[in-house]
């Protein structure tokens, strides 16, 4: 054996008798680390209904013309727990379907500059979503971080 691979040996055994030793200490800030996280988990665990799309690009027309893209995340509530956990295991060609419905029909801007039609987005989405399989029905569409592209 030579030296370095000794020295390592000594090295590895001594973190593991330091981590045993120490590993009654942490545990019961493990525990409260677990429900904290159990806690913060609780709003995703609570809310079975919701699928999240983030980053999500959609064009922005005044009159026809492009004039700025928004970045939006999504939340989708569905009317039952299949449905919902269908568009978060298809979440691409969910994303690809409302990415291709609103690049045919862009969303219109609103009174004024970085505005825009929130309901027309939410309209969007909706019929997107309802026609990818037969039964899927969105109960809401919200929206969230919304951020405008800096021109």
């Amino acid at each position: 054996m030579t030296n370095s691979t000794r020295r390592s040996t000594l090295v590895l055994s001594a973190a593991t008798i330091g981590a045993a030793a120490l590993s009654p200490l942490l545990a019961p800030q493990r525990a409260q680390a677990a429900e904290g996280k159990a806690e913060g988990k609780g709003e995703a665990a609570g809310e079975p209904l919701v699928a999240e799309l983030t980053n999500v690009v959609l064009p922005i027309a005044r009159n026809g013309a492009l004039v700025n893209y928004v970045f939006v995340t999504l939340k989708i509530r569905m009317t039952d727990l299949n449905a919902a956990t269908y568009v978060r295991e298809q979440h691409f060609f969910v994303r690809d379907g409302i990415t291709r419905a609103t690049g045919r029909s862009p969303i219109p801007e609103g009174n004024g500059p970085n505005t825009f039609d929130q309901a027309a987005i939410v309209r969007v989405v909706t019929q997107t979503v309802n026609a990818m399989k037969p039964g899927l029905r969105v109960a809401r569409v919200s929206l969230e971080q919304v951020a405008f592209m800096r021109r």
